[in-house]
């Protein structure tokens, strides 16, 4: 039990000079530490003055044209082509048939014409499919009542979105 007591003493002595000699060679070696970082800043730059001006100065464009004739006419294309554009608007429409077989498409198109003359129906194909639709409808509140009549004499009609063709015309 002594020998345990001693040989902890000595242990505390090592550990304790071990520790006092780090710190006393940390403090003389603070004083006359050096290291030079100058590698690692960026280079100076050379007339920050010129930098800020040139930030803070507003580009002036010159947005003057010479019309020329090859001008006009290039502009003149432009807007033909853009006049003849089709461009399209969110709407309904009636389908009143979808399936593979084209000729029950054309039977459904054909009783639609005699009870609804007005509305014009149209078969469409979109592969594979052949699509019987009627009207076109820019609101829900404007399809309902045509939707309502459609569907008391077909049964399986449903209202489609569908973009409408508008002509610029």
């Amino acid at each position: 039990m002594i020998r345990v007591n001693h040989i902890l003493i000595l242990i505390l002595m090592v550990l304790g000079t071990a520790c006092l000699s780090t710190v006393k060679s940390n403090k003389a070696n603070s004083s006359t530490y050096s290291e030079d970082l100058s590698a690692y800043l960026p280079p100076d730059p050379v007339d920050s003055t010129s930098e800020i001006t040139k930030k803070n100065t507003p580009v002036v464009i010159d947005t003057t044209l010479i019309i020329t004739a090859r001008l006009d006419s290039a502009l003149q294309i432009v807007n033909n082509y853009n006049s003849n554009k089709t461009t399209y608007v969110e709407g309904l429409t009636i389908q009143l048939y979808s399936g593979h077989d084209r000729s029950k498409a054309k039977e459904v198109q054909l009783r639609a014409f005699r009870h609804f003359p007005e509305s014009k129906p149209k078969i469409i194909f979109d592969q594979p499919n052949y699509k019987v639709r009627m009207g076109y409808f820019y609101s829900q509140l404007e399809a309902y009542p045509v939707y309502k009549s459609v569907q008391s004499k077909f049964g399986k009609a449903i209202l489609v979105p569908t973009r409408i063709p508008v002509s610029n015309k």
